[in-house]
């Protein structure tokens, strides 16, 4: 069993892990290390104009958002999305997102844990 606040969670830049992507923090909620084997869960909120480039991972992601305006890539399908909208990304789906509101967004995405934890940019 775990408890926890998102005020208590560190944050990073996503930055660091995929390049080109700018305005995007990650906060990792729920992880291995408080015992989930199968999923993770992290908190990411994005600037106004951040973006995070074409990419794709083996892990599949489940995105529910809860503040802004999103405009989200999967494959050729690009879709306006805000707050109480979701979308999923099934393995090697290449995917962008992007924050074309005028205020910061955040949203919810669950990933699974697989073998191979890698991020390959596509742009």
């Amino acid at each position: 069993m775990h408890f926890g606040s998102v005020r208590d969670v560190p944050g990073s830049d996503v930055g660091a892990v995929l390049r080109g992507t700018r305005g995007f923090k990650i906060q990792w909620l729920i992880t291995r290390d408080v015992g989930s084997t199968k999923f993770a869960v992290r908190r990411f909120t994005v600037e106004a104009g951040g973006r995070m480039p074409l990419h794709k991972h083996k892990y599949v992601e489940a995105v529910i958002i809860l503040r802004g305006t999103l405009r989200v890539r999967v494959n050729d399908v690009e879709k306006i999305l805000g707050p109480s909208d979701f979308f999923f990304t099934g393995p090697y789906e290449p995917h962008s997102i992007e924050n074309i509101g005028s205020e910061e967004a955040e949203f919810i995405c669950t990933i699974s844990y697989e073998d191979d934890m890698s991020i390959t940019p596509l742009e």
